[in-house]
């Protein structure tokens, strides 16, 4: 079952980008004792280094919340990919003054919030106030759900990538590339250094799922 969570209140755990049997789908066979073993430990660690690197939760949520600044009137949310803008309200930042609904904002679709002047809201009854307040430059609260309902394939490939090279190395050593029993000879290369991160990085971390790294967010300065 996809991961659906309301906000973000609650504390449990992330679940892991990819299962099991993911890797048994992969691997062509069941997991043995030791691969058993070693599987939760695995999957939850890569998903956090996925996780961190992308700055991604890859997880669903309804109805989440977040208060912004907007840069004359234009609210830039981090959320991606946004399904829908529930609600939006602009905060007056005076206890004798009430936030208000704005029902006159546009959503681009993809993650820009417009709040046009409140001249255009069309509301008659409009307190003087918003007509004269800083509203372009201010707090607003936006309510709404993004996410991904299904992890993306291709973050479920790159860490069943990495833990069946990790299943598949001659030995648990995070530091041993090779080893040569009699005539048989194994051998691994990695791109950089050794465990779990270097598979993931082997396995297309900066390249796959470059695309999915959240940037920082910026703060422009008025002169």
């Amino acid at each position: 079952m996809p991961e659906v969570r309301s906000g973000r209140s609650g504390s449990a755990l992330l679940p892991p980008l990819a299962t099991a049997d993911d890797i048994v789908d992969r691997l062509g066979r069941n997991l043995n004792q030791v691969e058993s073993a070693r599987i939760t430990a695995l999957l939850a660690d890569g998903s956090a280094i996925i996780r961190r690197y992308a700055r991604e939760d890859f997880v669903f949520y309804d109805s989440d919340t977040i208060t912004l600044v907007s840069d004359g009137g234009i609210i830039k949310l981090p959320w991606k990919p946004i399904a829908s803008i529930d609600s939006v309200t602009a905060h007056s930042g005076m206890p004798s003054i009430p936030d208000i609904p704005v029902t006159w904002y546009i959503f681009d679709g993809v993650d820009t919030v417009t709040v046009p002047s409140p001249w255009h809201s069309g509301i008659i009854n409009l307190p003087e106030f918003w007509y004269e307040y800083n509203w372009w430059t201010e707090s607003y609260t936006v309510v709404g759900s993004h996410g991904y309902v299904d992890c993306p394939a291709e973050v479920t490939a790159v860490l069943c990538t990495a833990i069946v090279s990790e299943l598949s190395t001659p030995t648990m050593s995070a530091t041993l590339a090779s080893e040569s029993i009699g005539p048989y000879s194994y051998s691994m290369r990695r791109t950089s250094g050794a465990g779990l991160q270097a598979a993931l990085m082997d396995a297309g971390l900066k390249t796959v799922l470059a695309d999915f790294r959240q940037s920082h967010g910026t703060i422009k300065i008025r002169m």
